[in-house]
């Protein structure tokens, strides 16, 4: 577990570096920073950063339209997996968007990505759907997974 007290707070321009970081040594197919950059001001998304000792520790990016939510992005640095900053991440985007009054969230996830698969299914997630050849890299298919939070 980590032993550093952590803060989730919104995302600013400021953490791109560290946020590209991670992006780049967490997917295959990352995205730029320009999209980071653009997200910021995209008045349907929330990013959110975990902060560690002033260190960007891990993100979360979430759409927020009516009553559907998207998850667009979850990465935390390899050097604090397993420490649970990624589900709290989670936890905090499903509480920001409760407040817009969302009634389900969902996302796509690798199969191949099990630890993600664990995360959100005992988050309460549930596979909903599969998107094939989703993933552009390696054709990989996607499974959707929802959670309704009404």
């Amino acid at each position: 577990m980590l032993n550093a007290q952590f803060i989730i707070r919104k995302m600013t321009e400021q953490d791109l570096d560290q946020v590209m970081n991670i992006e780049k040594a967490s997917f295959a197919l990352p995205w730029s920073r320009d999209s980071y950059h653009n997200e910021l001001s995209n008045e349907y998304a929330i990013y959110l950063v975990c902060d560690v000792a002033g260190k960007t520790a891990g993100y979360a990016g979430i759409w927020s339209v009516y009553e559907e939510a998207h998850i667009t992005n979850v990465a935390v640095d390899h050097k604090f997996r397993m420490a649970g900053l990624g589900k709290a991440l989670m936890q905090e985007l499903e509480n920001t968007v409760r407040r817009k009054r969302a009634e389900r969230i969902l996302l796509e996830v690798r199969p191949s990505n099990t630890a993600a698969l664990a995360m959100y299914h005992n988050l309460g997630y549930v596979p909903s759907g599969l998107r094939k050849a989703y993933y552009s890299d390696n054709d990989e298919d996607a499974i959707i997974m929802t959670k309704q939070l009404i």
